[in-house]
């Protein structure tokens, strides 16, 4: 009889508990870094161009290829939850799209001679950005297609190879691809908090159709906002043609000056169903205006009569969007004497500023006035001209009768007094 112990199942049980708990945290450890990978800032080739598109053997040609950045703008920035294991309390921190550091460039080939291929150290592309790189090649002796392959290397990020069909005085024709380019029409000048239009014709300059083609319109800046769709589909777009895209925008009245860029992305398939994808990058000049008028207006002293030394005060205010720049202020065709110029100097939206003139009112009555108001701004200088009137009373006469009066009391008082001392005597 064969005896069995009761215990060899737990222990076999053990086994098993501590094998899946050490199989997830092998499992766990593995999935972390392919998660932080797949974050991680990487390129790829969106565009090639063969010159010549057909090469003679022993000709000399020219790759041109270009680079973009798989990351896109966005105007907010998703969050990073995390739990403190110690306290249990959650976290949370802004996440935003890196640059891509871009360390070699190369063109790889073992039949196809590169004459200039590899480029170092070029530097960081950001979100949404791309530019070309072009390569010198001589084909090699023998006809037929070769494929010299893109290699590149981005640090902390997914490295890319990209094959390059070059056709070498071949029968065998290569695949005809579609190349979609963007062109824009936009407003000279956009003033904060109007709204303005921008016209994108998309043209097919390459030699197959393109399908499945989807545009999206990105506002990089929260004071730009689209009024209509931000994403466009169009589901097909023949070689040599083109189609037309109306875009509207609204803006805020606190937008920032300068050029704001919009980026258009425009993705895409050959009949090899390869995605391709073109970026372009629009910039709308945001030009703001100064706008400036009379604020108030004070005398000093308030009630003005001839005789009397004036200082007179008139604030002026910009209501525009814009700075307004060597503010001077001046008054014309006033009668009475006196400085009759300010310079105010900057004055920005919302803010005024005091132009103070000193007069000398030398005769009574009503006086009118232009105040001209002259400013720079980005569109240029301007000049405002505002009637304005000026009221001085005549002297009153009551300083005169006050005097006289007093000169009378003090006789009398003598008078009596004198009369009084004689009659005394």
């Amino acid at each position: 009889m064969i005896q069995v112990s009761t215990a060899a199942p737990r222990r076999g049980m053990k086994r098993q508990t501590i094998g899946c708990f050490t199989g997830a945290l092998i499992l766990i450890l593995v999935l972390i870094p392919a998660a932080a990978s797949a974050a991680a800032p990487s390129v790829i080739v969106s565009n090639y161009t063969v010159t010549p598109a057909v090469l003679m053997p022993g000709d000399e040609g020219t790759i041109t290829v270009v680079l973009t950045s798989t990351a896109l703008p966005a105007t907010g920035a998703p969050l990073s939850i995390r739990l403190d294991p110690g306290t249990g309390e959650m976290n949370t921190s802004e996440e935003t799209e890196e640059n891509a550091y871009i360390e070699s460039v190369l063109l790889h080939s073992t039949d196809v001679e590169v004459m200039t291929g590899s480029f170092q150290d070029i530097g960081e592309i950001g979100p949404g950005q791309s530019f070309p790189l072009t390569f010198r090649i001589r084909a090699p002796g023998e006809e037929g297609i070769y494929f010299p392959e893109v290699w590149v290397s981005v640090r902390d990020g997914a490295n890319v190879r990209y094959p390059v069909p070059v056709n070498v005085n071949s029968a065998h024709t290569l695949i005809k691809r579609p190349a979609l380019r963007v062109e824009r029409s936009v407003p000279a000048s956009v003033d904060p908090g109007d709204p303005f239009n921008v016209t994108l014709t998309i043209h097919n300059d390459g030699q197959a159709t393109a399908s499945d083609i989807s545009v999206g319109v990105n506002a990089t800046s929260g004071a730009i906002a689209p009024r209509n769709s931000e994403n466009y589909y169009i589901p097909e777009l023949e070689a040599g043609k083109n189609t037309v895209l109306n875009l509207s925008f609204d803006t805020d009245t606190s937008a920032p000056l300068g050029l704001t860029p919009i980026l258009i992305t425009v993705d895409y398939r050959g009949a090899d169903l390869a995605p391709s994808r073109e970026i372009a990058t629009i910039g709308i000049p945001v030009v703001g205006s100064a706008e400036m008028g009379v604020a108030s207006i004070r005398t000093e002293p308030a009630r003005i009569a001839a005789g009397d030394t004036v200082d007179l005060t008139i604030r002026l205010e910009n209501t525009g969007t814009a700075d307004a720049e060597s503010v001077r202020a001046t008054i014309e065709e006033l009668a009475l004497p006196g400085s009759k110029e300010a310079f105010l100097g900057t004055i920005e939206p919302g803010n005024d500023g005091p132009a103070i003139f000193s007069l000398d009112a030398d005769e009574a009555g009503e006086f009118g006035y232009t105040l001209v108001v002259r400013y720079t701004d980005d569109y240029g200088e301007h000049t405002v001209r505002q009637p304005l009137q000026v009221v001085v009373t005549e002297q009153s006469p009551f300083p005169t009768i006050a005097a006289a009066a007093a000169v009378l009391i003090v006789a009398v008082a003598a008078a009596i007094y004198w009369y009084r001392r004689r009659k005394e005597e």
